[in-house]
């Protein structure tokens, strides 16, 4: 820590006990989200239940069972809402109503924080300061500098581990705009567990690279799990190469991309030798790699996300997984149906680079949206969206579909060809029952036409 600013760090210093101890009853505080959630604050703010009413806490990508949520289940002190639900708050989210989700286009986040919210308070997870008296947000960069400009209060929660990762912009923070300063020597930054590919992931994927869909040169977005994971191991031996990152999220699978030499960021038109991200989430491994890495460009999210910037991307190609679809193309991603339905994640940038891929400048944009065809015991190709399922990538904003038995292109159909593409590509057990309810519905008024060929849209087709 530089001497400069030694004497002014020092005075700004307090206990994490005190810092919960500033908030009083009424006040809206932020808590921050994804490896950057003050779970210190959580902590000691949750042992405060007793001396709060009205207390709104905000958060988003949870990456921890919060304590004031677990010491306060029926929300009669704290006021939780989340912009993303993760797993470690989906009980939470179960227990009390979709009502606790706040709904957006993530690009569009930053916006809405500027022009409509105020905050007491921004606990704020960042790196250590560095010699020129700014903290590093590290790996949430997201709509962290919109939250600190609308929040009364910043208070600092320097973490140790927490890497250092360059800009892009809006990724730091001056000591001069800081309130306080706790350092937390209790919680570790999160690091996020291997996902691991099940055969129905390997299928999809092996679908997607038979497409042809992704090609040399591709700029990537592909988020975390099985399924990416399993698209990410299939590029070197399929020979791809020169490909970029403009993503919403860094994961581990694709340092070994960028290790192996396959991801480049030389035939980008934003960005060119960059890999940029808005957030980051994996192994310690990965955040000591991007630690200080010129290679690496995190940015806020209005950017990231922006459909207008990754349309100037060249062959853009996003990835993405649904819990459900209508033969319509309708994609529900985010809610599980039913008269009480249940928030299981969030919108996050899936509709932002559905729409980027759409407007792409060279017209090479690509989107596809995965989805188990079956899932205990049910077909997740539906004849139509259920009661309580929300829409989070409208029909005319989809292009490709794709399930462990195909792909299908929907774009540029009529609703009658998508159904017969989204059929074709459904589990063989639920074939007929959905072209009897499709009829039904409506939805195929005429008849299938000659057989012995896949529907118009499917580009891969497996029995």
């Amino acid at each position: 820590m530089a001497h400069r600013f030694e004497q002014l760090y020092q005075s700004k210093r307090i206990s994490p006990v005190d810092a919960a101890g500033m908030v009083t009853s009424g006040m809206t505080v932020h808590l921050g989200g994804n490896a950057n959630l003050a779970t210190i604050i959580d902590k000691y703010l949750a042992q405060r239940k007793d001396e709060l009413e009205n207390v709104a806490v905000r958060t988003y990508l949870d990456t921890y069972p919060l304590k004031v949520c677990e010491t306060d289940p029926h929300g009669d002190v704290f006021n939780w809402s989340s912009g993303f639900i993760l797993g470690f708050t989906r009980p939470f989210s179960k227990s009390r109503g979709i009502g606790i989700y706040r709904p957006n286009t993530w690009h569009n986040a930053p916006s809405f924080i500027r022009s409509s919210l105020s905050l007491d308070i921004f606990f704020l997870v960042t790196a250590p300061m560095d010699e020129a008296g700014y903290f590093n947000f590290g790996l949430t960069v997201t709509e962290t500098m919109a939250i600190c400009e609308v929040a009364k209060k910043i208070v600092v929660i320097v973490r140790k581990d927490m890497p250092t990762i360059f800009g892009g912009n809006e990724e730091a923070l001056h000591i001069s705009n800081v309130d306080y300063v706790v350092e937390d020597d209790e919680f570790e930054t999160f690091c996020l567990p291997a996902a691991h590919a099940t055969e129905a992931d390997q299928k999809i994927a092996l679908n997607v690279m038979d497409s042809g869909l992704l090609t040399d040169g591709a700029t990537l977005q592909i988020g975390i799990g099985g399924l990416p994971n399993s698209v990410l191991d299939l590029l070197r031996p399929a020979g791809i190469k020169n490909c970029g990152f403009h993503t919403e999220m860094l994961t581990e699978k694709m340092l070994d991309l960028i290790e192996a030499g396959i991801v480049t960021n030389t035939e980008k038109k934003l960005d060119r030798f960059k890999t940029v991200f808005t957030f980051c989430l994996g192994s310690r491994k990965l955040y000591d790699f991007a630690d200080r890495n010129p290679a690496f460009a995190a940015y806020p999210v209005n950017y990231t996300n922006h459909p207008l910037v990754i349309a100037q991307q060249p062959r853009m190609f996003s990835l993405n997984s649904a819990t459900m679809i209508d033969l319509t193309g309708q994609i529900a991603s985010e809610q599980i149906p039913g008269d009480r339905p249940y928030q299981v994640s969030g919108t996050g940038g899936q509709l932002d680079f559905s729409m980027g891929t759409m407007f792409s400048h060279d017209e090479k944009g690509v989107s596809i949206i995965a989805v188990y065809s079956e899932r205990n015991g049910e077909s997740k190709i539906v004849p139509l969206l259920e009661k309580g399922a929300s829409v989070t990538v409208p029909r005319s904003m989809v292009d490709c579909v794709a399930t462990e038995w195909g792909i299908a292109r929907l774009r540029g159909l009529a609703v009658n060809e998508r159904a017969r593409a989204l059929i074709a590509i459904a589990h063989p057990a639920y074939r007929e029952e959905l072209t009897r309810s499709a009829r039904d519905a409506g939805l195929i008024p005429y008849g299938m036409g000659p057989g012995g060929k896949p529907p118009k849209g499917v580009l891969t087709l497996r029995e």
